[in-house]
């Protein structure tokens, strides 16, 4: 199974998308994070507040990476070049403008899972910053 369908499968189990995200590399040897709660407390600076969950993922990913393998990169750069092609592929990291919908607001809440737009675009997004991470980290599958 490839990175991204071990991804799309998390997140059709219902699981949040930087869960998803994580959970893409955590059975890498070299990523060893196992706990739902180091996904949710791991903030990576320069990570806008009201970000995407794909991006937050691939955030704690990179930084959880570069602590237990090291990289020829800093974890900075990779965030950096993350962000740039990230950025190239969709124009912008905040969930709000990704989605359409602001989950903070219960009635955009209600509206985004009655249109079902967290299923129909989010996973495009998971997959594309899978993508860019196996490219950053050179752990293609």
């Amino acid at each position: 199974m490839t990175r991204k369908e071990i991804a799309l499968q998390t997140f059709n189990k219902g699981r949040d998308c930087d869960k998803a995200v994580f959970s893409a590399f955590e059975k890498d040897e070299k990523i060893t994070a196992k706990e739902d709660k180091y996904i949710h407390n791991c903030e990576f600076p320069g990570l806008p507040h009201t970000k995407c969950g794909a991006v937050s993922g691939a955030g704690c990913v990179i930084f959880h990476y570069k602590e237990n393998v090291g990289h020829e990169d800093t974890a900075e750069e990779m965030w950096s070049k993350f962000k740039t092609e990230f950025l190239k592929r969709h124009e912008s990291m905040n969930c709000t403008e990704l989605l359409g919908y602001d989950l903070s607001v219960r009635k955009d809440a209600m509206d985004a899972m009655e249109n079902e737009a967290i299923m129909k675009t989010c996973p495009k997004y998971i997959e594309d910053a899978v993508e860019i991470l196996e490219d950053i980290l050179g752990t293609e599958v």
